[in-house]
This record gives structure tokens, C-alpha cells and sequence, in this order.
């Protein structure tokens, strides 16, 4: 157990220390194209920042493969992490930061931000009822992020701006996609031990696969949002702070969930169907109706989304304590 502990926060600590560095090579790289700041966050930076979600569907679902028998855990542990992960950021995260500094969504964004994320929700609500995500519904996820990302390029509001005139030398572009290469490699690898790890405790541990997810691997997998959208307020980019956390919420569903399905499926824990989409879906309108009002979070009303958070958790447990009854 105690090596797997060490195993386990060694390991976080490296995926996220992975994720800083192929994030910020992304920003480079998203400079050389010379990326709106509307697109980079939706996109480039709230893909960068649910890498670790990412690579944990990724590695996990190979898992599943290599050990059938252990797709029950291995499900509820990624599909735990995934919604605790959004939930956390939706519900803590979100409110933090708009304690922290300003938190502004222009109503007219909001369809095509905090209303995705809620439609997101849905929708992976949608496929996991049945009790299972199979590989046509992951493929189905997956065009649904596309098609989301077409919209993004497509609309106005999020136009990506080109400078024909800002050419810099191709080197500057070749080292940065190198370096995110190697990263995504060593991330794979990391990744792999952390999972294994968590699948070890969580058999020795008295709590629920899907619940370890939520409060282990979810919040710690959402550090990097966390830092990079509070860096982005530093440097007075609150757009771009909002479109990480918001994007992430649309990424990680959508694109994790879905990848992780085409290699494996998934069997759904019942406490996902019956409480933590249901909570993620009517949290994500409450937070609509907030930011429909006033363009942004009062303190009052984050405070309110955080407490909804704890109380989350401690339901979550007194009356979900197992995965599979």
C-alpha cells in the first residue's frame, strides 16, 4: 500500500509538472499561428490543461483490454475522475477564481461556452444511462467535440486571427512540437503507473472505485486548470481564464470519455447515472442563470457553488458508498 501511495503522488506530481511543460510550449506554438485568445483558451489551453484526464482515459482503457475482468474498477475509477473533475471545476474552481479576481462571460457567449459545457453534460448523460458507453457512442462523443471545435473556427466570436506579417523562423515552431512530443510520451508512461496504482488501492481501500476518482485523481488532475487560469488572471487575460475552465468542462467529457470508449467501452457505476451527471448538469445551469444576470459571479454566489461542492461529497458517500450494488 505505502508504495503505491508514493507511486501514486510521485506520479501526479509528474503528469502535472508534464502538463506545465506542454502547455507552455503549446502557447509558443499557438504565438507562431498567431491564435486568437478566445480560441487558444476553448481550445489549445483547455485541451493542454485536461491532458492528465486525457492520458488517464488513454492508458486506462488499454488497461481494460489487457485485463477484462478489472473493466468494472478501471471504468469507475477514469469515468469517476473525468466527472469529479469537471464537477470540482465547475463547482469549486469557477468560484475561486471569480473570488480571486473577476470572473466575465459576455451573455452572447454564453451558448457557445457554459451552455456546450452544459450540453456536453447531457449528452454523456445520454450514452452512460444504459449502463454502458460503447464504441459507436465514443465515436459519437468524439464527432460531437469535433463538430463543437468547427463552430469555435467557424464563428465570429471566436475568429482566429492570422498576421501574415508576423513570421517568425521555423525553428521557433520545430522545438516547442518537439518538446510537447517527448512530454506526451513520458506522460503515457507516468500515467500508466499512476492508474495501476490507484486500481491497486482502490481493491484494498473501503471506498467506491468511481469516488476515489472523484476526490484523488479528479481535483489532482484539475490543478493544472487551476494554475494556469489564476496565471491568466495575473497577466489580466480573464477571457482566456474562463475559456480554460469552461473548454475543459466541454473537453473532458466529450473527448475523454469518448477516446477512452472507442478502445475499450465502459461499464457506468450507477452513482454516475443517478447523482454525479444530475448534479454536474443542474449545477452547470445554476451557474448559467448566475453569469445570464450579470455577466459574472458575485461573491455570494460563488460561495453558494462551493458549498453545493461539499455537499456533493459528503451525500455522495453516505448515500452512493458502492459502485456496482
Amino acid at each position: 500500500m505505502l508504495t503505491d501511495i508514493l507511486i501514486l503522488f510521485i506520479g501526479i506530481v509528474s503528469i502535472l509538472f508534464l502538463a506545465e511543460v506542454i502547455i507552455r510550449n503549446a502557447i509558443d506554438w499557438a504565438r507562431y499561428y498567431q491564435l486568437s485568445g478566445s480560441f487558444v483558451g476553448l481550445t489549445l489551453l483547455s485541451i493542454g490543461t485536461s491532458i492528465p484526464e486525457l492520458m488517464t482515459h488513454l492508458v486506462g482503457s488499454v488497461n481494460i483490454l489487457q485485463r477484462p475482468e478489472a473493466i468494472n474498477i478501471i471504468s469507475g475509477l477514469l469515468i469517476g475522475t473525468n466527472i469529479g473533475s469537471d464537477i470540482f471545476q465547475q463547482n469549486f474552481i469557477l468560484p475561486v477564481v471569480g473570488l480571486v479576481g473577476t470572473l466575465i462571460v459576455m451573455r452572447r457567449h454564453l451558448h457557445a461556452e457554459v451552455g456546450a459545457m452544459t450540453g456536453a453534460a447531457v449528452l454523456t448523460w445520454f450514452f452512460c444511462l444504459g449502463g454502458q458507453v460503447t464504441r459507436l457512442e465514443g465515436v459519437m462523443l468524439l464527432l460531437a467535440y469535433a463538430g463543437y471545435l468547427l463552430y469555435l473556427w467557424k464563428s465570429p466570436d471566436f475568429t482566429i486571427q492570422h498576421d501574415d506579417n508576423a513570421g517568425q523562423a521555423k525553428n521557433n515552431v520545430i522545438l516547442p512540437s518537439l518538446i510537447i512530443l517527448v512530454a506526451f510520451i513520458l506522460m503515457a508512461v507516468v500515467t500508466d503507473q499512476v492508474v495501476g496504482a490507484a486500481s491497486r488501492m482502490v481493491e484494498q481501500l473501503p471506498i467506491s472505485a468511481s469516488l476515489f476518482g472523484v476526490l484523488i485523481l479528479g481535483i489532482a488532475t484539475s490543478l493544472p486548470e487551476l494554475s494556469t487560469a489564476l496565471t491568466s488572471i495575473y497577466r489580466g487575460q480573464k477571457g482566456i481564464s474562463v475559456g480554460i475552465l469552461v473548454g475543459s468542462n466541454i473537453t473532458n467529457p466529450l473527448f475523454g470519455i469518448g477516446l477512452g470508449a472507442v478502445i475499450s467501452t465502459y461499464t457506468v457505476p450507477d452513482v454516475v447515472n443517478f447523482y454525479d451527471l444530475p448534479v454536474n448538469i443542474a449545477t452547470a445551469l445554476l451557474l448559467y442563470a448566475f453569469l445570464w444576470r450579470k455577466e459574472g459571479l458575485t461573491k455570494k454566489e460563488a460561495l453558494i457553488l462551493i458549498l453545493l461542492f461539499v455537499m456533493y461529497l459528503l451525500f455522495r458517500q453516505v448515500f452512493f458508498p458502492e459502485d456496482f450494488p
